[in-house]
């Protein structure tokens, strides 16, 4: 009893008002050694305390010192008895081992009603409860509207067809999932707190695309060219941000949509880019041309001597570059890459070349994979040095001084310097190095010594148009992530990109009238489609060549001196350049790398758009579709890419459209089982329901939620008693008997096995007049019983600031003078010491948490003084006075604040004390 003793002296200190400020340090250590764990500094929940609490006081203040053994009602007794006789048995049972001034006055019944499902017997059970745990109405899942953006293939992009295809008849629409759609669209509806994994793993299910072939992101609707027509791609821009590759609640990925009550009724957008990679099979080239090649081998009568089996190498060059390429299957050229760097090894200063991949070792001992970007001789006779690098052989189609790319020492003196640009790092970390140290070891041929990167080239690309008028850029339309393998050339990886982009291109519309307009369009658009393909089957080519060519070795001939000749990329290159100067002017836009971080990008006073020409503000420079500079090497993670799309001439238009996108069945029907909620993530304003909105919800809708029967599991081991097996019965509850003091467990906090979150709904409760009746039992004697026994008023409200690892509490407590009718049972005696001023008219919450607060006041301060008065106004005043108690800061608030979403436990007291109760402790001194 020594805490109840601690309890009644703090009672007697706080209402005896000779105190303006009391700390309750005995009551404190006393609980300490009562529960050590209130004994620390740590943060407890205060609901468990004041359970706690109300345990002790109970057990502490009763008069039952020796309890007997009481049983229950049987059960053959209750189902012959009406609720009436059995709750007054049941309370009486109860008394007789419980008796004390909590069970008088804060203590109450709760009828629980079991039914079997199998044989339907009904289980009544009268329960004592000391605080009623509501809980929040049937969280909504969430819901997420999935995009999946698949790669670009022969079969989903229509406008790639060959000519000689008959045109297709009407026939039924394509249904999702399928590889003919380039974006298909689904409605996944997930619980609040399962894990980012978990719904990978539904996406996967529901598209059937390998997780590791998705790149999941979310998706954010933005404003694009504000001066665009509604409805068209130029007037939006979709914002994506990856995922996190850690673990989490899908709750994390709703939280910027909104308050917590607004994200559980829409729709969040989220986007699944299919990987753009799509390996060879093992085998080389397609079945069909296998097997004409099989077959003429066989009628070919002429003796040949015995085949050697191809190498893996010999089988993917037979396959690199097909028809199938980029469109079908992307080749890795792993093998071939390192078979170039070694059949280009330069045993000399003059066999240097630009791109030749090498493993280098740098002055901290590492190994890494990198490239040669340029080649410095040594001094001249005029003290100068002549300079090969990889940017002039992209831009003039030749390498300088020296054919091929070599180096050459020409008439001066000193030795050919090469720079070596290692893959995925910046150009500042560039090292040059010397024939010596290829001789040495110290530069080695490709992944010898160096570990090859596992995961690919991976870039976001941009859609971009700009503004004549303000000589400015905007983003638009849909981005999307490209991967490339990372010993691709930049002209392989060109091609990728083009082939990828066509998925945002106008395809032509066939129509039966003879529209010139129409006419126009279709003729603009097949020009176009014919300068990518034009350019895609280019870049192909010619970097199939240049892999054949210098893996091809060249007999010994007089002119090289008896040696073997090396691979001469001159033409090539000279070629590629050539043909690109016609290519890419023609193309719907211009393929630029800028930085990540700014891909908006700037004008120059000196663009040109249309002839493809352009400046290079903010780091901005044209793709180098380059033979000899490998992708990984050229790109990393501060690299994006760009397509500046141009308007046509003709039609005074950009090509770019937004890919059509197909709804899965499943997700057309979920539509029309929530017509509230459209695909646009908007709640439909004309139908209300009592989830959560702007306005919060009633405490009605809590209890009718606790109220509300629920279907018990197994785990939760029920027996029923007639088949005397576990079953799932079917439970309900429904109060009985209601205390004097109702105290309301809102449960704010949302656990699963592994995550947890904090529910910030506001619950509108009444500051007075709280009909309880609507929740009671028809039979209830609290329904029955005297005038105004189910009206309820409120007295306290317990706030928790904060989230699930820390908060803060604030109580607000309601202080009002007794009336002349008698309504206010408990004498009202606040001084108003410790109080602080407010503005009555002021409707903003008051700043919580002690760091917002002054501690060091005066007592008299004006501010105090003003306080004071404003306190003793407010007691005499007909408005109930309510206060906010903040550790040791007190101030009045409006009353207007006192609800809160932040509110955690609520005290209700019956409007009418029971005449037992007021008989017994109404003289309490």
């Amino acid at each position: 009893g020594q805490l109840l003793e601690r309890f009644a002296d703090l009672m007697q200190s706080m209402w005896s008002a000779k105190h303006g400020l009391y700390s309750p340090r005995q009551f404190r250590q006393q609980l300490g050694k009562a529960r050590p764990q209130f004994s620390g500094a740590d943060q407890q929940d205060a609901q468990e305390l004041l359970n706690y609490v109300l345990d002790v006081l109970h057990e502490d203040s009763n008069k039952v010192m020796k309890k007997p053994y009481v049983e229950p009602p049987e059960d053959d007794w209750v189902k012959k008895n009406p609720n009436t006789r059995v709750g007054q048995e049941s309370w009486r049972r109860f008394l007789r081992r419980n008796r004390s001034i909590i069970a008088d006055v804060a203590m109450g019944q709760v009828l629980n009603t079991v039914v079997c499902p199998t044989c339907g017997h009904s289980s009544r059970i009268f329960d004592p409860f000391n605080m009623l745990s509501i809980p929040f109405p049937t969280i909504r899942d969430l819901v997420f509207k999935c995009s999946i953006i698949r790669r670009a293939t022969w079969q989903n992009c229509f406008r790639h067809q060959q000519e000689s295809e008959p045109d297709e008849s009407e026939s039924a629409p394509v249904e999702a999932p399928s590889q003919e759609l380039v974006m298909e669209q689904y409605i996944i509806e997930i619980s609040r707190l399962a894990d980012i994994a978990e719904l990978r793993a539904r996406i996967v299910e529901v598209c059937g695309i390998p997780a590791a072939k998705l790149k999941i992101c979310r998706s954010e609707e933005t404003v694009g060219d504000p001066r665009a027509a509604e409805g068209s791609a130029q007037r939006t821009c979709l914002k994506t941000t990856s995922l996190p590759d850690r673990e989490g609640p899908c709750l994390q990925l709703v939280k910027q949509t909104g308050k917590l009550g607004q994200a559980s009724t829409g729709i969040t957008n989220i986007v699944a880019f299919e990987s753009t990679l799509k390996e060879r099979p093992p085998g080389g080239r397609k079945r069909k041309e296998q097997k004409n090649i099989e077959d003429n081998n066989e009628t070919d009568e002429k003796e040949e001597s015995p085949k050697k089996e191809k190498s893996a190498l010999d089988i993917q060059l037979e396959s690199y570059g097909d028809e199938e390429e980029c469109w079908q299957y992307d080749t890795n050229p792993f093998p071939m890459s390192k078979a170039i760097s070694r059949a280009l090894w330069p045993k000399t200063e003059s066999e240097f070349q630009l791109g030749l991949r090498v493993d280098a070792l740098d002055q901290k001992k590492q190994w890494y994979p990198g490239s040669i970007v340029e080649i410095v001789t040594g001094s001249n006779v005029n003290g100068e040095s002549s300079k090969d690098s990889e940017s002039d052989s992209v831009s003039k189609g030749s390498t300088g001084k020296g054919s091929n790319g070599k180096g050459s020492t020409g008439k001066g003196k000193g030795k050919t310097i090469v720079k070596i640009h290692f893959d995925n790092f910046s150009s500042k970390w560039d090292l040059t190095y010397q024939i010596d140290q290829f001789e040495v070891g110290q530069v080695r041929p490709l992944y010898s010594k160096a570990i090859p990167r596992k995961k690919h080239t991976e870039f976001i690309v941009h859609h971009r148009h700009p503004v004549y008028e303000s000589r400015s850029n905007f983003l638009f339309g849909q981005p999307f992530y490209l991967q490339c393998y990372n010993e691709w050339s930049t002209a392989r990886a060109g091609a990728h990109i083009l082939g990828q982009a066509c998925r945002f291109l106008k395809g032509r519309r066939k129509t039966l009238s003879q529209d010139k307009n129409q006419e126009k369009i279709s003729k603009t658009i097949d020009r176009v489609i014919s300068t990518i393909h034009d350019a895609i089957k280019l870049l192909i080519k010619v970097d199939r060549e240049y892999v054949n060519g210098s893996l091809k070795k060249k007999e010994p001939t007089e002119e090289n001196g008896g040696k073997e000749s090396k691979f001469d990329s001159d033409a090539l290159t000279a070629f590629l350049t050539k043909e690109l100067e016609f290519l890419l002017p023609r193309l719907p836009f211009q393929v630029i790398v800028c930085i990540a971080e700014n891909p908006i990008g700037a004008r120059s006073g000196n663009e040109d758009t249309t002839s493809g020409k352009q400046g290079t503000p903010n780091g901005e420079v044209p793709f180098p579709f380059s033979l000899i500079r490998t992708i990984g090497n050229y790109m990393n993670a501060r690299h994006a890419v760009v397509l500046h799309w141009r308007e046509e001439k003709r039609l005074n238009q950009c090509l770019y459209t937004s890919p059509m996108f197909q709804l899965s069945k499943a997700s057309r029907e979920w539509i029309q089982k929530n017509p509230s909620v459209n695909i646009n993530g908007q709640k439909d304003g004309s139908k209300k329901s009592n989830h959560a909105d702007d306005d919060g919800i009633h405490l009605g809708v809590c209890l009718t939620e606790f109220c509300k029967a629920q279907k018990l599991s197994l785990s939760d081991n029920w027996r029923c008693p007639r088949c005397k097996e576990f079953r799932e019965g079917i439970q309900s509850m429904t109060l009985w008997r209601l205390p004097d003091i109702l105290t309301f467990h809102i449960k704010r906090f949302n656990c699963s096995a592994r995550w947890r979150e904090k529910i910030s709904i506001r619950v509108d409760f009444p500051l007075t007049g709280l009909d309880m009746s609507q929740w009671c039992s028809d039979e209830s004697p609290t329904v029955h019983g005297e005038k105004d026994s189910h009206i309820y008023d409120l007295i306290g409200v317990m706030n928790h600031y904060g989230g699930m690892t820390g908060g803060h509490y604030v109580a607000v407590c309601k202080a009002t003078a007794c009336g002349p009718d008698g309504t206010e049972e408990i004498a009202y005696g606040f001084n108003g010491a410790g109080t602080s001023g407010f503005n009555p008219f002021e409707e903003n919450t008051p700043g919580i948490g002690r760091r917002f607060r002054n501690k060091d006041k005066d007592a008299n301060s004006a501010q105090s003084k003003a306080a004071m008065t404003n306190s003793r106004m407010a007691s005499e005043a007909a408005e109930p006075l309510w206060l906010q108690f903040d550790d040791d800061l007190v101030e009045p608030i409006p009353p207007t604040n006192v609800v809160s979403e932040m509110a955690y436990v609520l005290f209700y007291r019956r409007r009418r004390i029971s005449p037992s109760n007021v008989a017994k402790y109404s003289s309490l001194q």
